[in-house]
């Protein structure tokens, strides 16, 4: 059904009976072009089945072809409702028109450059009615761009802002009852402006008495665009970007009292909104002036608005510094400060790396840098001490001296191709660089991961690129650094590829052309055969009655219950003697062994096999193997030729 405005004039009350529809999915439209097919795509294949959801495209007045290609995806589908307006400039008036259009129990807003997974609406739905929530989210994943990791670490059947980290995720891509959102008049804030999902976000999540979170299945695909063009990727103007925040925290103050959640509430948006732009190379490399600018309308906020001690006593060391010298202005102080933590590098030494027991495991040693290569972090005495280069030193002591212990490292999986990330955290250990004074602090980290499968997510087939990152290491950003090109002897040697899981896939480790540590999935740009290709151990031969057993140890590693059956190829040097048999490639300690059985005549002959996870027509040569049928010709039978297969 295609509406044109301003024909949609009613709006139904909060008391309509119910038709059925159990999930509205609302998408704002505006000239999506290329981007807009995945979009599509996975709204109109849901498993949910289309009676029981509505897809409303709200057309914001584009000008390409956008508005002829919705009418014919409502002409096709009954589910499907597109309502044309003239352009409002920003996403909360097509949101606004959709909820108003909806008739579901849940309305789910979606971006239109981005997409949902297949089960996403059923499984979601299925979480939010068993627990009678007021809010469904379900998980995101970000593809080039940062999403919440704490929050959907588990499912949360029923939880609030004070027993969740809700406040991590702020973008309007959940599920919120209908009626809730009616009754509370819970609405977008409309026309051009910043954080419109926040407004409507805060006052939902205040006014929610249950939130169920869905983390064990990915529901959401939040993308990047490769043009950049994303809602929310201009750079920010100081002057309405702050004036926008302090409309949200006049929400806050109008639903809470002063307190502990009121206190937790404004943090988010005092750490990441407002600290988060005063320090780290940001705000170090850009322009005086707008640095000024900037600068000014945060700390005015910061002075008016944030005053309460609750919102900065829980804040983490590197935010803790910033405060203080917000508040004190001490401007010049925070851009050396800035300009400090811009030049700080991680160095990342990979000391081993090896599969055991289905799982590829990273050791390496960090260490954080000063530009000039010395240590940032140094050991005097019992204690370790960070030069940081500020007038009162005391204020950056004080609030990163005690909590060098607060430290973590990841590691970070990265497909190459679509820049899905996902985030394995690391065991960490404290060791000194060496026993002079000022030695700096070098932490080592290890890992151990199953590369088909990482934080309960199935991993795509393709090329993993791998990161190391630290975090809350007592000062200044989040540093990451590539993991491998920097590498100790024991982890210089070859890659042993590893075949997992059921049905097998294949992961090759590999070092790239800037010997880098990566992992090809599924043979995406790697052969398994030509991986292994030449570095097959000696064969042995046995003879059995009427078989001759052969046996190979090869370089595979295979995880806990994996057996591959192959065919073994066996073909003497004058092309007489040509036979395929099968066999199988087990587990032998950290690699494996290849068995299979030959005729007891079969003579001295070329030997390969195919695997079955191979995609690819290559073979595995093996070598010429002189067999005990060649020392005993008298008692051979005649010799099977044209590749009779047993």
């Amino acid at each position: 059904m295609a509406v044109r405005w301003p024909k949609l004039t009613s709006r139904r009350a909060a008391t309509e009976p119910r038709t059925g529809v159990k999930m509205s999915v609302v998408v704002a439209v505006y000239n999506p072009g290329r981007y807009f097919e995945p979009c599509e795509a996975s709204l109109l294949h849901q498993s949910m089945p289309t009676g029981e959801y509505e897809v409303i495209f709200v057309d914001d007045g584009s000008t390409d072809q956008t508005p002829a290609r919705l009418d014919e995806l409502a002409a096709k589908h009954a589910n499907v409702t597109v309502i044309h307006i003239p352009n409002s400039g920003w996403p909360g008036k097509p949101r606004n028109v959709g909820i108003d259009a909806s008739v579901g129990e849940y309305v789910y807003f979606v971006d239109h450059d981005d997409s949902l997974a297949p089960e996403a609406l059923e499984r979601m739905y299925a979480m939010a009615r068993r627990n009678h929530a007021d809010i469904v989210i379900g998980k995101v994943v970000g593809h080039g761009r940062r999403v919440p990791r704490t929050l959907f670490r588990e499912n949360r059947e029923r939880c609030t802002l004070e027993t969740a980290p809700l406040m991590e995720h702020m973008t309007p891509h959940k599920g919120f009852r209908r009626l809730f959102l009616n009754e509370h008049g819970i609405r977008f804030p409309e026309g051009p402006r910043r954080l419109e999902d926040h407004l409507f976000v805060v006052k939902a999540y205040l006014l929610a008495e249950v939130v169920s979170v869905l983390a064990d299945y990915t529901c959401y695909h939040h993308i990047a665009r490769d043009d950049a063009g994303n809602a929310g990727f201009d750079p920010i103007v100081p002057k309405g970007y702050f004036g926008n925040l302090r409309e949200a925290v006049d929400v806050v103050e109008r639903l809470t009292e002063p307190g502990p959640l009121r206190d937790l509430v404004l943090r988010r948006w005092y750490s990441v909104e407002m600290l988060n732009r005063v320090g780290g190379k940001a705000f170090a490399s850009c322009s005086p002036q707008y640095r000024r600018k900037i600068y000014a309308e945060i700390r005015r906020l910061a002075m008016d608005r944030f005053t309460s001690p609750g919102v900065w006593a829980a804040l983490g060391p590197q935010y803790r510094v910033r405060s203080e010298l917000l508040r004190a202005d001490r401007f010049n102080d925070l851009v050396r400060l800035a300009e400090f933590e811009a030049g700080l590098g991680l160095t990342c030494r990979l000391e081993q790396v090896g599969w055991s027991s289905g799982a590829l495991a990273l050791d390496f040693t960090l260490m954080v840098e000063q530009p000039d290569g010395s240590p940032a972090l140094v050991c005097l005495g019992e204690d370790w001490v960070l030069e940081v280069p500020i007038s009162d030193v005391s204020i950056a002591n004080r609030a990163l001296g005690a909590s060098i212990g607060e430290r973590r490292a990841q590691v970070l999986l990265r497909h190459r191709k679509t820049k899905q990330q996902l985030i394995l955290e690391a065991d960490l250990a404290d060791e000194r660089a060496s026993d002079r004074p000022g030695a700096g602090l070098r932490r080592r980290a290890t890992v151990t991961f199953d590369p088909t499968t990482v934080a309960g997510t199935t991993l795509a087939g393709g090329v993993w690129d791998i990161f190391v990152r630290l975090v809350d290491w007592g000062a200044g950003p989040t540093l990451t650094r590539r993991v491998g090109s920097n590498r100790a002897e024991s982890a210089a040697g070859p890659l042993v590829p590893g075949v997992l899981g059921s049905p097998p896939r294949v992961a090759i480790p590999y070092w790239t052309e800037a010997d880098n540590l990566s992992i090809d999935l599924d043979q995406q740009t790697r052969s398994l055969t030509r991986t292994i290709a030449g570095a097959a151990g000696e064969v042995s031969t046995t003879l059995g009655v009427d078989v001759l057993e052969v046996s190979a140890p090869l370089p595979i590693h295979l995880g806990p219950g994996v057996t591959l059956p192959i065919r073994l190829h066996a073909r003497d040097e004058q092309g007489r003697f040509d036979i395929t048999v099968p066999g199988t490639i087990s587990p032998a300690g950290e690699d494996a062994v290849l068995n299979a059985k030959l005729p007891s005549f079969t003579p001295a002959c070329e030997l390969a096999f195919d695997a079955t996870p191979e995609t690819r027509s290559d073979q595995v040569r093996l070598g010429v193997v002189r067999t005990p049928a060649e020392s005993n010709r008298s008692g051979c039978l005649p010799a099977p030729r044209g590749g009779t297969q047993l």
